[in-house]
């Protein structure tokens, strides 16, 4: 029986009637407060803030047992995902800074369109290399720079791709371990996707369709359409009609058609939705969960030391502010994540000496492994064409153009969350290739074309990048795909309607090419972390990609005279009816840009066909080393990349949870019996010496040093120390918190409050959660990762098995599964294998990228994770997992 002192409990209560009062005094105290969503009314709303610290020293030189680098999309995703699990640490590492202080331009729909944080502290700002095929042009890359990355800057644009192309995806990795088909990656969309549809009287107005049984209903991103729609837009899928076309929800897999787009907008509020939002600010305290920012990786830190198969092990990262700036260092007691995107986590590879070894000798930068890391870039690049309106239109420009208009939306939007700053672009399109040629005979003998020079085209383009050969292997394959997709219903262009003219009083439509023939590369040119690399999508290197987007300027022309958009779309102004043929493919080129959707410079691919990662996201030749967001895509997709890079990270989390799972069997009983309470995981102290011999200028804390806020350290005294008491009183707390919500701003973000399904793998269509409540029928939850089990009857006077001391491999009361059965796990010394037969926990064989099964085209078992098995040898229905610990 747990025994709770009164005193205990009472200063609970205070603590929360003292919350109570100072949060709820004053509510319309400035306007940064109003506009500012996150828990608006919660009473409790500071102690719901995560551990996001801004000053470095307060980690460095302390081990976390999962080290993630980037804090964007998929980094705040996955810190929040691996740290569900108390009983293990996590540290997320942000270059940019928490967005507090551009709270209104992150979170206001319409105001981040106008007042956009490109160009801020905010954005990368990267630029590419001159493009040779766009006139010598350089062109600017904006990629967000801050806690929730591009998806806290971006348009908010949330869209699936075909059926098709994710296939493509698994087709492309044959004999895997993962499957990245659609079935699969969809599943993970919807895990992450909380969708409000419309209502009848806005879909019956623009002609929308909506089936809520295709999307996610409780994930962490709120998804929605926007409050205001201009009446314009009525127009947009009824023209798309006259042509012959249908109306979609692009959720069904099917990308061909018409339809307004889907945005990460919690229409509750209209706020902006972003990993942020929905991924951390909504969490119950969790002291096992650090997030530092201002600090840029700059290295990932290798000792030397290498698994049973050769597989270099990583010890953990190196970061700093600025050039200039002190350098510090943090140790990964189990595994390193790059989450930095499509131009960080190849940067960061290649500057640790995992890359092409050609880049890297001629930088003096040792090669560890000569993969091709930042090979098989692919973006999406897109420009736009310009009609008058007729006078009078009401469009975006007003708003732009009228400070006392703007005033007025600034009231309404502050007062009611209504009005023209919700409003961001929504109506979209996909045609295929056969309908932007017009001829199905035309187009078969485009396609047929293709594939005749298909030898030619990929000589040229090796010869232009200077390929490896194994990039041209897996090239190869792509264009095998992308030249089928040229007769079939695959989207070859995104087509967008703009309320925001080049100038005057117009309208616009975006042409963007979906399926680019050209690649580029992404290579470091210093050695120096805060030279932005050279960045070279090669626009245009391969002619199809400026025929297509003349094709699409064709069918954008005939979509403005296609009623009924005809009615307000009157005159073509740029670049004018008169540009056509070649005249309109200079034209297109001098004023295209990035459509922001780079992806593929660590391509999960097979080794043999340029890939830089599996299908376990695990880097070749690494034995803890992975990249977890958009720049593992190995084909471009005919989407926004957003929703696809939630979906990456979620399974990813899934993909790590299952190499470190340990299911415990549920006592089918409702006797009083339950399972020992865990305690949260703390951080340790590192003593790897690649770590804390990383930075010999820096001043290394040591354990009497402030290694986090006095309020983390009351979370992880309570979780040690007190144990089982202090998970109660958490429960009491949470029960507090709970009852106290009110009104719909308790909700926003993402709250957790439906979340109380039982958790555990699904063999169906739904992806692993966490369970938050024990089912009626049985026992309290056991912990997915259970105690350290030494494999002894007595450690230190502890019970059987246990294991009281802390060292670089373990935290607090961390796992027990195979691969930590020695104290040096992911090391040779450890004869307790995840499969039958092997000295190594990870893999199935001794080679060095999993290719000792003679796998056609290269696959991947050698990092494959055994599924969690029940009695029948299947996906188990009956298997329980801890919930986190709030305490």
């Amino acid at each position: 029986m747990i025994t709770i002192k009164p005193t205990t409990i009472i200063t609970l209560l205070h603590l929360l009637l003292v919350s109570e009062v100072v949060s709820g005094s004053n509510p319309g105290a400035g306007v940064k407060e109003n506009i500012h969503p996150h828990n608006l009314n919660n009473p409790h709303r500071e102690l719901h803030k995560r551990e996001i610290v801004s000053d470095a020293s307060k980690v460095n030189g302390k081990s976390f047992d999962f080290v993630i680098a980037g804090g964007g999309v998929a980094g705040l995703a996955l810190a929040s995902r691996l740290s569900e699990w108390s009983n293990v640490t996590v540290l997320c590492i942000e270059a940019g800074g928490d967005g507090s202080d551009v709270q209104a331009k992150i979170d206001t729909p319409g105001y981040s369109y106008l007042n956009s944080l490109t160009g801020s502290a905010y954005d990368w700002a990267y630029n590419t290399v001159a493009q040779t095929d766009s006139g010598g042009a350089t062109k600017y890359w904006p990629r967000g720079k801050g806690l929730g990355g591009s998806g806290a800057i971006n348009g908010m644009f949330w869209g699936r791709p075909s059926e098709p192309e994710f296939d493509a995806w698994a087709t492309l990795n044959p004999n895997a371990a993962e499957t990245w088909n659609w079935e699969e990656v969809n599943k993970y969309i919807k895990k992450a996707e909380n969708y409000s549809p419309p209502s009848e009287d806005v879909k019956t107005k623009f002609g929308m369709t909506s089936d809520p049984s295709l999307h996610g209903q409780s994930g962490m991103i709120h998804v929605g359409h926007t409050n205001y729609i201009f009446d314009e837009v009525a127009k947009w899928i009824p023209a798309w009609i006259t042509l012959g076309f249908k109306s979609i929800d692009n959720a069904a897999g099917i990308s061909r058609g018409a339809w307004l787009s889907t945005s990460t907008i919690n229409v509750s509020n209209q706020t902006r939705s972003d990993s942020k939002a929905g991924y951390i600010d909504p969490l119950p305290p969790r002291s096992n969960l650090v997030i530092l920012t201002g600090q840029q990786v700059t290295q990932v830190l290798f000792n030397g030391t290498k698994d049973a198969n050769g597989n270099i092990v990583a010890s953990g990262l190196k970061f700093q502010a600025d050039k200039d700036a002190t350098s510090y260092s943090v140790q990964a007691n189990k595994e390193v994540i790059l989450a930095g995107g499509t131009v960080g986590s190849p940067q960061i590879l290649q500057l640790s000496g995992i890359g092409p070894k050609e880049t890297l000798e001629g930088l003096n930068i040792d090669t560890k492994l000569d993969l091709p890391v930042g090979f098989n870039l692919q973006d999406h690049v897109s420009y736009s064409m310009y009609w008058s309106t007729p006078q009078g239109t009401f469009t975006w420009n007003n708003l732009s153009a009228s400070a006392d208009l703007k005033a007025q939306a600034q009231e309404e939007y502050d007062t009611k969350k209504t009005g023209l700053w919700t409003y961001v672009n929504e109506a979209v399109g996909y045609p295929s290739m056969l309908d932007i040629i017009g001829s199905d005979d035309e187009a078969n003998s485009y396609a047929s074309n293709i594939a005749s020079q298909m030898t030619t085209t990929i000589s040229n383009v090796k010869s232009w990048l200077d390929l490896p050969d194994n990039v041209v292997t897996g090239l190869k394959a792509q264009y095998d795909i992308q030249q089928k997709w040229m007769t079939s219903d695959v989207g070859q262009l995104e087509i967008i309607l703009t309320m925001l003219g080049k100038g005057g009083n117009e309208m616009g439509i975006q042409v963007a090419l979906q399926h680019p023939w050209s690649r580029g590369k992404i290579l470091i040119t210093s050695t120096d972390a805060f030279t932005q690399p050279s960045i070279n999508p090669d626009y245009f290197g391969v002619g199809y990609d400026i025929d297509i987007m003349n094709y699409g300027s064709g069918f954008a022309r005939k979509l403005a005279a296609a009623s009924p958009l005809s009615d307000v779309m009157i005159t073509e102004v740029y670049p004018g009816p008169s540009v056509t043929g070649d005249a309109l493919g200079t034209y297109t080129k001098t004023n295209c840009g990035t459509e922001y959707h780079p992806m593929g410079t660590c391509s999960m691919l097979p080794k043999d066909s340029g890939g830089v990662v599996d299908t376990t996201l695990t880097v070749y030749g690494t034995s803890n080393l992975r990249v977890i967001d958009t720049s593992i895509a190995p084909l471009h997709i005919s989407a926004h990349t957003m929703a696809v890079t939630y979906g990456i990270a979620e399974k990813g989390s899934d993909i790590i949870k299952k190499k470190y799972w340990k299911q415990v069997p549920i006592q089918n009983t409702t006797s009083s019996a339950t399972s020992a309470a865990a305690t949260t995981a703390s951080a340790g102290q590192a003593t790897d010496t690649s770590v804390t011999n990383a930075n010999k200028d820096a001043s290394n804390s040591d354990s009497s040093s402030s290694s986090l806020s006095s309020g983390a350290k009351i979370g992880i005294g309570i979780g040690a120390g007190v144990g089982a008491a202090a998970a109660l009183a958490g429960l009491l707390f949470f029960f507090c918190l709970r009852r106290k919500k009110t009104g719909a701003a308790s909700n926003e973000k993402g709250w957790y409050d439906n979340r109380n399904a039982q958790g555990g793998w699904n063999d169906g269509a739904g992806a692993y959660k966490e369970g938050y409540a024990s089912p009626p029928n049985q026992s309290t939850q056991a912990y997915p990762m259970a105690a350290f089990d030494n494999h002894s009857n007595s450690n230190m006077g502890g019970p059987p098995g246990a294991f009281a001391a802390h060292s670089r491999t373990h935290s607090v009361d961390t796992m027990a599964t195979a691969d930590l059965a020695s104290r040096m796990p992911m090391r040779s010394g450890s004869n307790y294998g995840n499969l039958s037969g092997t000295s190594t926990p990870y893999r199935d064989d001794h080679s060095d990228d999993g290719h000792g099964h003679g796998l056609n085209h290269g696959g991947d078992l050698g990092h494959q994770y055994p599924t969690p098995q029940g009695a029948a040898g299947a996906w188990p229905r009956q298997q329980s997992y801890q919930p986190v610990n709030i305490s």
